[in-house]
Order: structure tokens, then C-alpha cells, then sequence
């Protein structure tokens, strides 16, 4: 079977999609037609069963980093072609531009006519991979320049006398160390060849080897192969070691005192995240497309990757991205609804410990799912009807819907945690879990709504109470006109649910003492839509018209409503023993002198809003924290948790990435933007920019010879990820 695909006005990056996904689909032979200048064409792919043909001109980086397929040009190709390819077939009827082959590690590569400026450039040999390009006629200056490795034939299929290879002086093969090129029927001048190059005469063996790549090239274009084979062939070859060396090799001293060492370094977006979720190593591995270990990594540092992170978090993340200081932040909120996660969470074997955990909110859910993979027996008791907590009871169906908040809450229990609901616990339930269970993690939150100390305050409405009861969709009676007081997301929610109950967005204004801590993008939403917010405003005095409050002036206003406090709520923890009572502080929460959640009962942990009120990935943190320490004490190990250094953006080259504009980047295409800061991405320049092949990788780890290294940093200096950096030897 032949897939056609017509190419015309197709974005590169979208034709580029368009291919992987009908290779993975099991796509093998693709007719493209008017190709107009789209890049990249075959990038990423790695059967060696696919054929693309392509009709037109295909952009600049054809074949870039491919591994396997083959590429059939029926027409001229521009730029760049097969830099870094791996493995596979290009094949060129026509012309071929500049820079072809730069940094090839393998394949084929046949031109059938001439070819430009700078072509061979550090192609290299890499383990069994041996690349080899042929040209059919003439190409320009540089070529085979610092090449170290693979053949490159130039063919002067058509006999030319001058200009073969160029004509400037000592440009041919310049800084050669590895590989042989092969110049058919031409006397190359002797001030052609460049410095560390040296001129000879085919061998036999040599011989053999090129004639089956002649013999390719000629099957491809449909040319007789015997008159081309019966010619002279001149012969370059590397003349000793690298030709540079001494530029490379300081006379003083014999090294600088310093050596290179790779670090595992914390990326911005990884920083700014409170659950640590490090979105770089998940980019880097749907790059790779390894798509299950991508989500596998998430699961190791929420359950709530899905509801959360794609709905309700800010997005701290983005704040931090280093991206954001070339055009725009990576769209970690769009991805995470990009990567739908059903895989099966893995998790130990049962370890016969039983923990139990009071609440069902974000915080108790994730202490639970974490401590369920550990292999404990864990029980969870919630009042409510419904696991959730307030992400479920008080957020909005629009920010967060329930079939999304479902999914995540589904494969916790998928885990075997099971949740009692409608099981509220008292001090009596408390000490008979205390004494069923190896531990308790107290979850309750904070669901007593605070009500501002004024005149009146017995006329405001929780909206905590307001929200739930919004939720659970009992009638609600409300004035025509609603103050609100308070200006966070969870305001926003609340306006949302007065809307849907008639109150009109210009009969709702909201109070705040300083800016609104919403979001800004629902913030200007509601502020388009009508809603007033007044701030710096301080609420002075309740009544059944309104409120009166003063503004930083201290100049008293009255607005007219109904009012509905969002201030902040606080825990219930009066059925804790009497001795951990005593730690809550004046406000009633629980904020340990340290990080380990634990009272001064051992046996009993408070984590989530009950420590203080805070975003839900806050809780999501705590919760995973709590968890990890616990499962070290219970288990009589201890707890070392990993601690990383933060990169700096010094560290970065934020001016080697091009700005690219937002509507011309699919969301699937967000890992070729991403930075990848602070870790490898083993795209090995730091191994091509050693002047002494210090450097060596196998698989994923590296090693330096140190009696090869001098310490000149150029590795650091090259190092996309910033995780090289020169230190004392």
C-alpha cells in the first residue's frame, strides 16, 4: 500500500506530525507531493522499512538525525541535508546545496549532480555506523573539511578540468584526521589540498569498497557504472594525527589546573514547580519517544498529573521556564492535557504495614497513592460522600470537570486504597485507627470558613459553604446584587457559580485589601464581562443593604449586596489528642518547627491545609514528602532526600535558540523547544569540541581520560544543558 500526501501550504512542522504519525500507524511507503521548502522531512524517524518520495523541493535539514528510512527526492534539495543522520538512504535527482553531511554518522547519501560549498564537514564514524555520500559531478570549496571519518566520492561524471573541488587555496580537506574521499578523472592542483591532508593513489582494497557504492549511485540514477570505475581516482586521506593539535596542546602548562565535571543540576521550571516535577526530563523523554517512561517519571511525583497540573495548578512552572527568556514559556498546562496517563501505576509488593489516612482531599489522596506503591495497606476516611476534598466540593466544573477529576481519583483506588466515605472521625474512631494502624496522616484541610471580625459579620455568608453547596446543587437564595469579599481563585470560582445562578456580572463587585491574588487572565475575563473589583479596600461594617469600607485613604464607600466572604478558612482538629493540640498555633493549625510532619505523637502526621492554606500542588508536595519520610521510618532506613543545586541562567545559552512565534508551534512540538536546563540531553558536542578526545560516552554516562584532559572547558562551554562545569582537580 501507497500513502499520498499533497503537501502544498502545509507548515513544515505539521507535515513533519503528519509522517510520524502514519509511520507509527504502519505507513511504509509515502508519496509527498509539492513540497515547497518544508524542513526537516524525515527527522526522528527510525525504520529502515520506510520509503518517503518526494516531489518538489524539500527545505533545508532533510533528513536531519534520521535512522534508518530512505528519502528519494525527485527534484533539487537545498542545505543541509543529512546533518547528523544516523543511518538510512537519501537520494537527490538533482542538485544538492550547501553544508551537506555536516557531522554524518552514518546512511548514504547519493547526489546526482553538483553539489555546493562545505560538504563532509566532520563526518565521523560512530561504532558500526560508517557514513558515505557520492557525488555525481562537481562539488564546491571545503569539502571533507575536518572530517573524521566515512568516504566521500566525487564522481566528475561529466569529465570537467576545472574547479572539481572548488578552487581556493588550501581549502580541500582541511584539518582531515579520519575517513578517505575519492576524486574521479581530476588532477586536484597542489595548492588545493588543505593543511593535515594528503594526496594518493587509489589502492585495490580501496578499490573494492568504492565500487559498490559507484555501482548504488548508478542504480539509483540509471547510469552504466564500468566507464566511471575504468577512470583515475585520486585518493585524501588524513596525513598524520589531528592537524591542530598544537593550537589545541598549550605549551604552558601542561593542563590548567581544572577538570570537567558533569552535575545533575535542578532546571528552573523543576524549581519553581512546589512539587518538584521535573518537566525538562519529561520533554526530553517524549523527545526521545519514550512516551511510557515520560508518564512513568510524572507518576513518581503525582497523582493528580492529569486534574491538576492540566487544570487548576497557576503553572509556577511556566514563571521560571528559561524559555520564557527567548520567546515564550514551554506550555507545561497544554501538555499535560496533551499526555493523557492510563498506564498501570507500578507499586512494590504488600509489606504488611497498615497506614491510615483521615481526609480525602489532594494531600491525604497523595499520601495514600504513594504509600500504597511502598506496599501498604492503607484506609482512607472522608466525611463527605465523595472522595476529593475541596477540588471536588468548591472548584468550579469549568476549571477542573469531574470526569477529569475522576480519572486521577480512579487510579488511586486502582492501587487498592480504599476510601470510606460519609465517615466522619471523632476522638473515639481516632484512637481505634490509632491502634489498627502502624501510622495516621491527619488530611482533614481547613473547612471552617474565616469570617472577618466586623459589625455585622453574622450577615456574611463562608464561601467555602456557599461553593459546596453550589456543587452539590441545592437551591440557593441571593440578592440581586452580590459584594464579594476577596479576590483569590477561589473568588473566581464563586463569581463563576453567581453567574450561573442569574446574578448578573455587573451586580457583582468584589472587594480585595491589595490586588486580587487570582489569576490574571480570569481576573481580566470577569472584569470584561462586567464584574467590579475595588482594592485597596478594607471592610469595616456589615449591613442587610451592603458593606461600608474605607479605602487606603482611609475615605469611607458603601456597596450595595448581598455578602460573600473568600477569604481563607481554617482546620477543625478538635478531636487530635490534647497534647497536639497544644502545637496548633493561635489560628489552629499545625506548623512544625521542621519537615517531618510528624507530632508529638509518633504515630500521628499532619499534612495539607491543616499545616496552612495553600495552593493544591503545595499540598501535593507536603502530602508526597510526608509519605516518602515515612515509609523510610517504618521501614528503618533513613531519609535522605535528594538535593539539587538550582542552574543558573548564566550557565545557559539562551542566545543560541531563535524566538519562534506561539501559532506556528503545535503544542506536540514543545520539547524541540524546551531548553532541556540542567541535564543532559546526550547530544554529544562537548565529545566533538575536545581537542584531545578527552571525553568519551557509552550509553548514558561519560568519562574524561585525565591524562588526555587538559581542563580548557571547552566541553563546559558547549554544553547545551549547562551541566558541565570545570573544577579543581
Amino acid at each position: 500500500m501507497t500513502l499520498t500526501i499533497d503537501a502544498k501550504n502545509i507548515y513544515y512542522q505539521q507535515l513533519n506530525e503528519i509522517l510520524r504519525k502514519e509511520v507509527e500507524a504502519g505507513e511504509r511507503h509515502i508519496i509527498i507531493n509539492n513540497v515547497r521548502g518544508q524542513r526537516y522531512i524525515g527527522t526522528g524517524l527510525t525504520r529502515k522499512d520506510v520509503v518517503l518520495e518526494i516531489n518538489g523541493v524539500p527545505g533545508e535539514d532533510l533528513a536531519f538525525c534520521m535512522g534508518g528510512p530512505t528519502i528519494i527526492v525527485h527534484g533539487h534539495g537545498q542545505n543541509a541535508i543529512a546533518n547528523t543522520m544516523d543511518s538510512g538512504t537519501v537520494v537527490i535527482h538533482g542538485l544538492g546545496g550547501d553544508a551537506l553531511a555536516y557531522g554524518m554518522r552514518g546512511g548514504k547519501l547519493f547526489i546526482r549532480d553538483k553539489v555546493g560549498y562545505r560538504v563532509g564537514i566532520h563526518m565521523k564514524e560512530y561504532k558500526e555506523y560508517k557514513p558515505a555520500v557520492v557525488v555525481g559531478t562537481t562539488s564546491g570549496d571545503f569539502l571533507g573539511e575536518y572530517m573524521a571519518g566515512g568516504t566521500l566520492i566525487v564522481l566528475n561524471r561529466e569529465n570537467d578540468t576545472e574547479s572539481v573541488v572548488g578552487q581556493a587555496d588550501k581549502t580541500l580537506a582541511t584539518g582531515i584526521h579520519g575517513g578517505e574521499i575519492f576524486i574521479f578523472n581530476y588532477e586536484v592542483p597542489s595548492y588545493m589540498p588543505g593543511i593535515g591532508s594528503k594526496l594518493t593513489s587509489a589502492t585495490k582494497k580501496d578499490l573494492a569498497h568504492i565500487k559498490a557504492l559507484v555501482e548504488e549511485y548508478c542504480s539509483h540514477f540509471g547510469f552504466d557504472p564500468a566507464p566511471l570505475l575504468q577512470r583515475d581516482i585520486v585518493k585524501i586521506m588524513p596525513a598524520g594525527s589531528r592537524p591542530f593539535s598544537k593550537f589545541y596542546y598549550p605549551s604552558y602548562p601542561v593542563h590548567t589546573g581544572l577538570k570537567p565535571e558533569q552535575v545533575d543540576l535542578k532546571s528552573p521550571c523543576e524549581a519553581a514547580c512546589p512539587t518538584g516535577i521535573p518537566t525538562g526530563r519529561f520533554l526530553r523523554h517524549i523527545r526521545l519517544g519514550e512516551n511510557k517512561k515520560a508518564l512513568a517519571l510524572i507518576d513518581d511525583y503525582t497523582p493528580f498529573r492529569y486534574s491538576n497540573c492540566g487544570f487548576i495548578c497557576p503553572h509556577l512552572c511556566m514563571d521560571g521556564c528559561s524559555r520564557g527568556k527567548v520567546d515564550f514559556p514551554v506550555r507545561t498546562a497544554e501538555l499535560a492535557l496533551e499526555y493523557r496517563s492510563e498506564q498501570e501505576v507500578q507499586k512494590l509488593p504488600a509489606n504488611g504495614k497498615k497506614v491510615a489516612v483521615i481526609g480525602a482531599g489532594p494531600a491525604g489522596l497523595t499520601a495514600a497513592y504513594f504509600l500504597a506503591r511502598y506496599g501498604y495497606e492503607i484506609n482512607v476516611y472522608e466525611a463527605d460522600n465523595h472522595p476529593g476534598g475541596k477540588v471536588y466540593q468548591a472548584v468550579s466544573r469549568r476549571r477542573l470537570p469531574l470526569e477529569d477529576l475522576n480519572q486521577d481519583l480512579e487510579r488511586i483506588i486502582g492501587l487498592g486504597v480504599s476510601i470510606h466515605t460519609n465517615t466522619r472521625v471523632d476522638s473515639k474512631r481516632l484512637a481505634e485507627i490509632l491502634d489498627n494502624n502502624d501510622h495516621v496522616i491527619v488530611a482533614t484541610g481547613a473547612h471552617s470558613p474565616v469570617i472577618p471580625p466586623v459589625k455585622g459579620k453574622e450577615l456574611i455568608t463562608g464561601g467555602l459553604n456557599f461553593l459546596k453547596a453550589f456543587n452539590r446543587g441545592e437551591k440557593i437564595s441571593l440578592a440581586p446584587e452580590i459584594v464579594v469579599i476577596g479576590g483569590g481563585d477561589v473568588a473566581m470560582d464563586g463569581i463563576e457559580a453567581l453567574v450561573e445562578l442569574g446574578i448578573c456580572p455587573e451586580n457583582i463587585t468584589v472587594i480585595d485589601i491589595q490586588t486580587p491574588a487570582a489569576n490574571e487572565l480570569e481576573r481580566r475575563k470577569w472584569e470584561q464581562a462586567g464584574v467590579n473589583f475595588r482594592y485597596p479596600y478594607f471592610l469595616q461594617e456589615v449591613t442587610q443593604e451592603g458593606v461600608r469600607a474605607n479605602n487606603s485613604a482611609g475615605q469611607p464607600h458603601f456597596f450595595s449586596g448581598q455578602t460573600i466572604a473568600f477569604i481563607n478558612e481554617r482546620p477543625e482538629l478538635g478531636y487530635l489528642p490534647e497534647e497536639i493540640q497544644k502545637q496548633l498555633d493561635r489560628r489552629g493549625f499545625f506548623n512544625p518547627d521542621d519537615l517531618t510532619f510528624t507530632t508529638v505523637n509518633p504515630k500521628i502526621s499532619i499534612i495539607g491545609d491543616a499545616t496552612g492554606a495553600g495552593l493544591v500542588t503545595n499540598n501535593i508536595a507536603k502530602a508526597r514528602n510526608c509519605a516518602l519520610q515515612l515509609n523510610a521510618k517504618l521501614q528503618g532506613q533513613p531519609y535522605n532526600p535528594v538535593v539539587k543545586e538550582t542552574i543558573k541562567l548564566a550557565d545557559l545559552h539562551l542566545d543560541w535558540n531563535k524566538p519562534l512565534s506561539a501559532d506556528k508551534i503545535p503544542v506536540q512540538e514543545e520539547h524541540q523547544r524546551c531548553l532541556h536546563c540542567g541535564f543532559c540531553v546526550q547530544c554529544d558536542d562537548c565529545i566533538e569540541i575536545c581537542p584531545r578526545d578527552a571525553r568519551t560516552r557509552n550509553g548514558e554516562e561519560f568519562t574524561v581520560d585525565l591524562s588526555l584532559c587538559g581542563g580548557c572547558g571547552s566541553c563546559a562551554a558547549a554544553c547545551k544543558g549547562g551541566v558541565i562545569r570545570m573544577v579543581p582537580r
